[in-house]
């Protein structure tokens, strides 16, 4: 028998655990058929306000009652949410010991430090930007949700512990905690996506959303129970709408987030007795989704991505469909046969402190594992000729970005970067390279050739920013003033060549789904480059790009005596991106400079700059390591495909 209980719980309500069922159905959806479901990912908002309102309930309820107890909560929590997720991250570690090259699992272990540690959203938010390694190859990405609510599960107790003590109003509390992070989500939003998709600051306010409904459902029933169906209604159209207008390109979370919350909130004011919760919610398949919708999130993520890893990127419907599939089945049997009798049935503080000494384990051997550079001796490393991983870390550190506001930059070396000529070359040519952080990853070769062919070289660059006067970029609101900066620069410096390059494939019309990018607003930035004089301008066509890091793909893909192309995991949009952009350099008399050309012919792509010592050309799904810098470079200037003045 469990030990008596000195907490009392929230009434268990089958239309929560089907509104769980939704949350969780949506956000597999999302994950496994991208191109079914845009807008699934709006499934973890909907588990944010559930999870604030029974939280909320629980202390609101106990502090109220006088017998709140934040040992038996902490508890609770423990053996609530710690047996599925140490099954889940020993699994995905033990399968990363055997699929990850040195340098991926190296990176694993951080991702399983943080994720055990619950730290896995401030992670993120470090990592946040263009180098980071995808998220499609990282087990532990999805685990960022868990730690926001963690996080809540500290702070939220505590502060409302005080503020009994204080005999201070919770709904004002509550209230003030949403206004104060929805304000904090808003202004961030514009001019740092990763902090307001990342930061528990700017998500609070979607679980404040669910205690303001925990208050009112404790103290003020009868506002909620006047116009049941009225309610949920609105919140099924809202949730609704949300899942058919929010997508990947939406401003998020911000302003479209009160669809799934509001929606959810409403769904739940309505109460259990209203028609779409009775009826729908309270289904019997949606309930049980409901009852392993916290495992199925576990495990659906990881499967997926050692899916990606195994076929580079490649998974067809039917090997979608049959990960999904096995999500569902182990996430049952985690819940009969991990969680209930944790949670239910053995006695409480030794499980407690067993899971918690298990949980503290697994953060060490992450921390290990980022400490002993991923076992690069472990046998299945040493199964395929892998890359040199680490080649594009020194480059890394050597560049030089704009960030917002316009003019503030990364780098302490943007002075001897970045300023324009070089001190030792006075009166050569200068040649400036402005664009993304592809642009960027150019610049070593440039600064290679550079001293090979006697010009200066000055470096203007901006992570998803394309050299493009007036463009919008949904994620990076301060583009145009970054560019507008950028040609205050070369008013001042003139320039003798400007070179224009970027992943042309991110700056497409629909931002989805590469068809063709708009060009008008390019015509008119060369059109500005000439008025200001500039008698040399180069386009860069487009980078080889892969669907999953081609370092992967190379260690894959080669053995010894195996040619250095692939084919494998290479996004053959590259081809028709590089194309257009040639075309359009022969349309406004420009210079072209075709990366594809130099890099591919009718066997694939280079992956290597080397077939002996396997150095990658690119070090992530397309930016170019220094080796393959300097190889480009090499081959387009040495071969005078563009003279340089």
């Amino acid at each position: 028998m469990p030990p008596p209980s000195y907490l009392s719980h929230p009434k268990y309500r089958t239309d929560i655990d089907g509104l769980r069922a939704i949350a969780i159905l949506s956000v597999v959806g999302f994950h496994a058929f991208p191109d079914w479901i845009q807008g699934g990912f709006i499934g973890v908002d909907v588990f944010f306000v559930i999870s604030g309102f029974l939280i909320s309930t629980i202390i609101f309820e106990n502090l109220e009652e006088g017998h709140f107890s934040y040992a038996e909560f902490y508890a609770r929590r423990i053996k609530r949410i710690f047996p599925a997720l140490i099954l889940t991250l020993v699994t995905s570690f033990v399968l990363g010991w055997f699929m990850f090259p040195s340098e991926y699992f190296k990176l694993s272990g951080k991702h399983l430090f943080s994720g055990a540690a619950f730290l896995s959203n401030f992670a993120l938010l470090r990592e946040s930007g263009y180098f980071d390694a995808s998220g499609e190859i990282d087990p532990f990405h999805h685990l960022w949700s868990l730690a926001v609510e963690e996080q809540f599960y500290v702070f939220w107790p505590l502060l409302l512990g005080l503020v009994w003590k204080r005999r201070w109003n919770f709904l004002l509390i509550t209230l003030a905690v949403a206004a104060s992070s929805f304000a904090f989500d808003i202004n961030t939003l514009g001019s740092d996506a990763a902090v307001a998709f990342y930061s528990p600051l700017s998500r609070f306010w979607e679980l404040m959303i669910g205690g303001t409904l925990a208050y009112l459902n404790l103290h003020k029933p009868q506002a909620l129970s006047q116009k049941p169906e009225w309610l949920s209604s609105a919140g099924g159209l809202l949730l609704l709408s949300g899942f058919l207008f929010i997508s990947p390109r939406s401003d998020f979370p911000g302003w479209v987030t009160l669809l799934p919350t509001l929606g959810t909130f409403l769904l739940m004011a309505a109460g259990p007795a209203a028609w779409l919760n009775r009826h729908l919610l309270s289904r019997k398949m949606l309930v049980w989704f409901g009852l392993i919708s916290y495992p199925l999130y576990l495990w659906h993520w990881p499967l997926l991505v050692f899916v990606r890893i195994h076929t580079l990127g490649d998974p067809t419907l039917l090997e979608r469909v049959l990960v999904v599939g096995t999500s569902i089945l182990l996430a049952w049997g985690t819940y009969q046969f991990v969680e209930k009798p944790l949670r239910w049935r053995l006695p409480g503080r030794p499980v407690v402190a067993t899971l918690l000494i298990s949980l503290v384990a697994l953060v060490m051997a992450g921390k290990l594992t980022d400490r002993a550079e991923g076992f690069p001796e472990r046998a299945a490393n040493q199964k395929v000729l892998h890359f040199h991983y680490d080649a594009g870390r020194e480059y890394r550190k050597n560049l030089c970005f704009l960030d917002a506001p316009a003019g503030q930059y990364l780098g302490s070396d943007f002075k001897e970067i970045c300023s324009g000529r070089s001190p030792d070359k006075p009166g050569t040519a200068l040649v400036l390279l402005w664009g993304d952080s592809y642009a960027a990853s150019l610049y070593q070769g440039l600064r290679h050739q550079s001293e090979a062919l006697g010009f200066s070289l000055a470096q203007y660059t901006a992570n998803s920013c394309p050299p493009i006067q007036g463009i919008s970029i949904d994620k990076r609101k301060n583009c145009m003033a970054v560019n507008e900066f950028v040609l205050d620069k070369i008013r001042m410096l003139k320039p003798q060549t400007v070179i224009l390059a970027a992943n042309w494939l991110l700056y497409d019309r629909k931002n989805s789904n590469w068809t063709q990018l708009d060009l008008d607003k390019l015509h008119a930035t060369v059109v500005a480059l000439k008025g200001l004089g500039i008698a040399h301008i180069v386009l860069v066509g487009q980078l080889p790009t892969y669907k999953i890091d081609q370092p992967i793909v190379g260690s894959k893909v080669f053995a010894p005596g195996a040619v250095d192309r692939t084919v494998k995991s290479l996004n053959m949009q590259s081809f028709a991106a590089n194309e257009m952009m040639r075309q359009f350099a022969r349309d406004n008399g420009i210079d072209f400079m075709s990366p594809m050309d130099a890099l591919c012919n009718d066997l694939g792509c280079l992956i290597s700059t080397s077939s002996t010592e396997l150095i990658p050309t690119s070090f992530d799904h397309g930016h170019l390591t220094e080796a393959g810098s300097r190889l480009l470079m090499k081959r387009v200037l040495q071969s005078h495909q563009i003279v340089m003045p």
